[in-house]
This record gives structure tokens, C-alpha cells and sequence, in this order.
């Protein structure tokens, strides 16, 4: 088997080792297996360690059958090899799965919350626990544990035993495995089963803030930062703060005022703007009225648009439907290779406007329906708005002739 370096000094960047197996995988990609290793195999929910090996890069590390394989970006020749771990990935794996056994206690001390899965990602680590309910108090209390445990700077350390021994433990879950259970255990606070990396004391983990939570299957999800990732996460936000309070000519404690004064001063500009749209859209629906042809019976208002979103197309020919009698309104508008059609009418004007947008509709196997006021329908076509409000005038004059 493998000696694992990684777990008797999780410090070490720099090893040599020799080359005990090597080979293609599955897959088709290089891998070594020494007899001695600090990278670190993707496990118990922290990913692998990445760095090189004779400087050939090593792009993944697996547990395979008890042998750890090193997946490298092509071959290696070398019986003897010089290993290099990336220590800044390491380190952040560390701070994030230490801060995850330092928070996951935190609420299960103060509120009995277990946590039941925990990944670490590339951006943001979560736990989930094991309950239905959480309050934004009950986080900051966790939080506020948790970073005490980091600031007061307590050892960790971490034993072998077996079994037999975890009664001596208070465990604030059992392990998965019966032997060789390795403790991670943070004196007087927590006592976990892990296969982690881990720093020698508490405050190598750094600060800790959850940043979002939310519900899920397993319960509550609590997305968290620790360590470098949370004091990034805060630089950006002050960069964003200080420009936001530059553009509005506030400070952090006014900022919030500021922006509701924002936002109310926008919702108002948005109403206005809302109704001085629909002024001019009942001004076009009047206008067009008047230009309205003079059918055998009813006024027909026809009109062909190029990109012109349909919900306008929709207000205005129930604008003019509005101050209209005897009158049907036929409305085509092409964006692309989309185009839409509405056929809509009076309820003194006889006539189907379904069986109309039926019509359209199969020239261009569209999809639509409606009433027999109020059709409307659509699909993707070379045929242009002229072309296709041309075919629904001839049939709307085609289902007068034929009524």
C-alpha cells in the first residue's frame, strides 16, 4: 500500500517516491502509483490535491482498489520521481473541511441540528442539515460559535483507533468503517471520524461566514465560506459598497436608505413611463382606426410589423376594439424567422377568428387557438409579415363571401 504523507504532516508540498505501477486507465489517461504519496485522493466529501510529478502535472487522485493512482497529463519514464503539491489548494481544502467540522458542531451544540452531507466546492463549500426549519438568529449564533472556536486558537489533532474505543469519544456521528478510524478532535468541542487534511490549530481556519442557505430534500442547505475564501469574499463586497456609496453619495450606515430612495424613485419613473407608453399606443389605435378599410359590413384594420413584440401588438388591437364598433383588426409581426398573427373582431362582426389563425397557422405548421373574438397564433417561417397579413385578408374576405 501506498504510505501516506499526507497524513503524517499535512504541511509537506515537496516528496520523492518511487514508481510502483503505471499504466492507462479506462479512460485512456496516464497514472503512477508510488510507494509513497502526499497528494491527497478525492474522499469523505474534500476533492484531490493537484501538483506535479517530475513536472509532469498531476490532474487528478483516486482511490482505486486501496492504491492511490495518480492521474498525470501524459506519461511518466522515471523509476524515481520528485512531487510537488499545489499548497495553495491544499491549504484552502484544509481551511474549508476544517471549518465545516468547526460549523457542523456549532449547530449541533446549540441546536441539535446533525449535519447529514457536506461538499466542497470550487467557489463555496455547504453542509446540509438535518432540519426543516432555521432561522437567520439561529445562524448568526452558530456563526458566532464557530468563529470563537477559530479565534481562540484550540489545537486539533488527530488519532488512530479502533472500534473498540470510539466509547471513550463523544462522536457526533458514528464512523463508516469498523478499523483504522481516524479522529480528528478539536479538545472539548468536537469529536469527529474523518479522512480529511487538516491544520495543527483552530485558527488556521480563519473566519467563517455562511453566505446563503435554503431548503432542500435533505433539509437545509447552508452554503458557507472559510478562511481566504471568506476574506476574498468580503474585499469584493467592500469594492462594491464603496462604489455604490460613491454613486449614490452615501455611507455603509445611510447606504440602504439610499437605495430604497432608488428603487422607490425607479418603480415611479417605471409607472410613468408605463402610461405614457399606453398614451401612445391608444394614440396609434385611434389612428389606425381612421385609416381602417371599409369591408361589406365592418371596418377591417390591418397591419403588418417587423420587430414588435407581441404583447404590444396584443394591447393595441385591443385598444382600438375598445372605441370601435362593427370592426375586425388583423395583425401580423415578424421577428427573425418567428412570426406571430392576431385576428381579433367586434362581437357585432360575425366571423371565426380561429378558423382564420388556423388558416396562417398551416402554411407555416404554427401552433395556436383562442376564441372566435379573439385568435392568435405563431411559428417559425421564411414567409414575411406582408406576405402572411395579405393571406388572412384574402381568407377573412373568402369566410364573409362563404357566410
Amino acid at each position: 500500500m501506498t504510505k501516506k504523507l499526507f497524513y503524517e504532516n499535512p504541511y509537506i508540498t515537496t516528496f520523492e517516491a518511487e514508481v510502483i505501477e503505471k499504466g492507462v486507465d479506462e479512460a485512456g489517461h496516464p497514472f503512477v502509483v508510488l510507494d509513497q504519496t502526499a497528494f491527497y485522493p478525492t474522499g469523505g466529501g474534500q476533492p484531490h490535491d493537484i501538483g506535479t510529478l517530475n513536472g509532469v502535472k498531476v490532474v487528478d487522485v483516486e482511490t482505486r482498489d486501496q492504491a492511490i493512482i495518480h492521474i498525470l497529463e501524459q506519461p511518466i519514464d522515471a523509476v524515481k520521481v520528485k512531487g510537488e503539491v499545489d499548497w495553495e489548494r491544499r491549504f484552502d481544502h484544509m481551511q474549508q473541511h476544517t471549518g465545516q467540522h468547526i460549523l457542523s458542531a456549532a449547530f449541533a451544540e446549540r441546536f441539535g441540528f446533525q449535519t447529514v452531507s457536506f461538499h466542497l466546492g470550487k467557489e463555496e463549500a455547504t453542509i446540509d442539515l438535518a432540519t426543516q426549519t432555521i432561522t437567520e438568529e439561529q445562524i448568526q449564533e452558530a456563526v458566532h460559535l464557530a468563529n470563537t472556536i477559530v479565534f481562540q486558537n484550540k489545537p486539533i489533532k488527530t488519532i488512530w483507533v479502533d472500534e473498540k474505543d470510539l466509547s471513550q469519544y463523544p462522536l457526533r456521528k458514528p464512523p463508516k468503517v469498523k478499523e483504522n478510524i481516524r479522529l480528528v478532535i478539536i479538545e472539548g468541542y468536537d469529536y469527529n471520524a474523518c479522512g480529511g487534511t487538516h491544520p495543527h490549530m483552530t485558527g488556521e481556519v480563519g473566519p467563517i461566514q455562511v453566505i446563503g442557505w435554503e431548503k432542500n430534500q435533505k433539509g437545509i442547505r447552508i452554503h458557507f465560506l472559510c478562511g481566504f475564501r471568506a476574506v476574498k469574499a468580503f474585499a469584493e463586497k467592500q469594492k462594491v459598497l464603496q462604489t455604490l456609496n460613491r454613486q449614490l453619495s452615501s455611507q455603509d450606515a445611510t447606504l440602504k436608505d439610499a437605495i430604497d430612495r432608488l428603487l422607490e424613485k425607479q418603480h415611479e419613473l417605471e409607472k410613468a413611463l408605463g402610461e405614457a407608453e399606453e398614451e401612445l399606443l391608444k394614440h396609434e389605435a385611434a389612428e389606425l382606426y381612421q385609416k381602417a378599410r371599409a369591408m361589406d359590413g365592418f371596418r377591417l384594420v390591418a397591419k403588418a410589423f417587423v420587430h414588435r413584440e407581441i404583447t404590444e401588438c396584443q394591447k393595441l388591437s385591443r385598444f382600438i376594439l375598445e372605441q370601435a364598433e362593427q370592426t375586425v383588426v388583423l395583425f401580423t409581426t415578424k421577428e427573425g424567422t418567428r412570426l406571430h398573427m392576431i385576428a381579433s373582431r367586434t362581437k357585432d362582426v360575425e366571423g371565426d377568428m380561429v378558423k382564420l389563425i388556423e388558416s396562417g397557422l398551416s402554411l407555416i405548421n404554427g401552433r395556436g387557438g383562442g376564441k372566435p373574438e379573439r385568435a392568435q397564433g405563431g411559428g417559425e417561417t421564411d414567409l414575411t409579415a406582408e406576405g402572411m397579413l395579405s393571406y388572412l385578408v384574402d381568407q377573412l374576405e373568402g369566410q364573409r363571401v362563404a357566410n
